[in-house]
């Protein structure tokens, strides 16, 4: 049975992943023990350097040495250990207590939403981590893979066989989540624990109360992603249950299905009655981001639908042989690089006023990150970003040369020369093609995205 407890031993298990993560708690809810790891990182190089001399000259002093330096290091460790131990067992502690509740915020708004946030507390982080465990090993949530999405469809809207395309998504999704069907779902299905269902169920009355709505579950905060996934299951099995869908694909609240009705049924009236399924559930699919396609259609040369961050433009089966699936950016996408462009360099303007070396340097870093491709720090799982790995799967270049020129623009109206020659190497086209690699410090990359933090 699953030990979902909010228990020292489990967090201690969370503190190690986080840390082989390259997520280091001490630092951020602990300062004494930060001290203590500091202290075993400068023996450790100690130690180090004693083995090598000992290696050298093989003499018993030299030995002594390293064997005092050994055990001064384990029994630093140990004594980390159990400041560790301690500090997690006030933090489970507090969070047993029947009072305890995450303290929710509201945030700056992100496409229009508003996002909230959990204060930074060693009692929110490890409570919201123990409930995400417990959600993944009790409902088996996992969110669908993006890349695997886009592939899948590529090769499906590339074949010419007849079908009809829906895409669509949800308005408001995670504001318009009735709750109350959503905590009922938990009640009933009883293997969430009761403090877990206690804590989740906080959350949700704290948000309604900062939102005026009776209706929703807090966007950013780490729970809210499982609870969306658990009440969408429901929908995803009425959507797929009618024999003419042969493919349904969804990434949070976007969707795509694909159906092949049989002769004597109507494709656009199988559809309508697919799409009644939100209704039901208490949710609202957005009219103005569906998209019904039938293929083949001898009116139009080829069709057109974005998904995940793609337009993905294929034939209208008209032809003898299947024709591959194009991808492009979004509009959306686009624009959104093209605003970053335009921030960035209004930031320079504005900085150089008081200090032109600086806003020059700071400009070329973040055209540098624009352009190019970087592995995030303090991350030992190596996950990289940049201009390739947002938009692996692109097969139309147009879109960079787009945003290239649009960079471009900016460079050539700049009056200081030698950094108009310098930002003239960067090129978005080249970035993507070469998967060009630039390093940024933790200290760079919080400044460098400061520009557009909310674009």
């Amino acid at each position: 049975m699953l030990d979902q407890s909010f228990s020292a031993s489990n967090f201690r298990k969370i503190f190690d992943l986080e840390n082989r993560k390259g997520n280091y708690l001490e630092g951020r809810f602990f300062p004494d023990i930060a001290d203590k790891s500091k202290e075993i990182q400068s023996r450790s190089k100690k130690l180090r350097e004693l083995r090598k001399i000992h290696a050298a000259v093989q003499s018993d002093d030299s030995e002594n040495e390293v064997n005092s330096a050994y055990n001064e290091l384990k029994e630093l460790k140990e004594e980390r250990d159990t400041l560790i131990d301690a500090e997690l067992t006030k933090v489970s502690e507090k969070i047993r207590e029947k009072s305890f509740s995450l303290n929710i915020q509201k945030g700056a708004s992100i496409g229009g939403k508003p996002v909230y946030t959990t204060d930074n507390t060693a009692e929110s982080f490890f409570a919201l981590k123990q409930i995400q465990h417990n959600f993944r090993r009790l409902y088996k949530v996992k969110q669908a893979n993006r890349h695997q999405i886009v592939c899948q469809v590529r090769e499906l809207l590339g074949d010419s066989f007849p079908k009809y395309v829906i895409r669509t998504d949800i308005s408001s999704f995670y504001e318009s989540i009735p709750t109350d069907k959503l905590l009922k779902k938990l009640r009933d299905d009883s293997l969430l624990s009761v403090d877990s269902r206690r804590i989740v169920q906080k959350i949700i009355f704290e948000y309604c109360r900062l939102s005026g709505s009776s209706l929703g579950i807090p966007r950013g905060i780490g729970i809210s992603a499982y609870l969306a996934e658990l009440y969408m299951r429901e929908i995803d099995e009425t959507i797929i249950k009618p024999p003419a869908v042969i493919y349904y694909s969804r990434y949070v609240d976007d969707m795509l299905i694909v159906f092949c009705p049989e002769p004597n049924q109507n494709g656009f009236e199988l559809a309508k009655t697919i799409l009644t399924c939100f209704r039901k559930h208490g949710l609202k699919r957005n009219s103005s981001k569906t998209d019904i396609k039938k293929v083949p259609d001898s009116s139009i040369p080829q069709n057109t639908i974005e998904y995940l961050g793609y337009k993905i433009t294929f034939s209208s089966g008209k032809e003898k042989h299947p024709v591959p699936a194009k991808l492009a950016m979004t509009d959306a996408k686009l624009d959104r690089y093209k605003r970053r462009i335009d921030l960035v360099f209004a930031a320079y303007q504005k900085k150089s006023r008081y200090n032109e070396k600086q806003a020059r340097r700071l400009l070329e870093k973040r055209i540098r990150f624009l352009t190019s491709n970087t592995r995030l720090v303090n991350n030992k799982k190596h996950v990289v970003s940049g201009v390739f790995f947002s938009n692996p799967l692109l097969t139309e270049l147009d879109d960079l040369q787009d945003l290239d020129a649009h960079l471009q623009a900016y460079v050539s109206a700049l009056t200081v020369s030698r950094l108009q020659a310098r930002l003239s190497n960067y090129s978005f086209e080249k970035g993507f093609q070469r998967k060009r690699y630039h390093k940024f410090s933790a200290q760079d990359l919080s400044a460098i995205v400061e520009a557009w933090k909310n674009v």
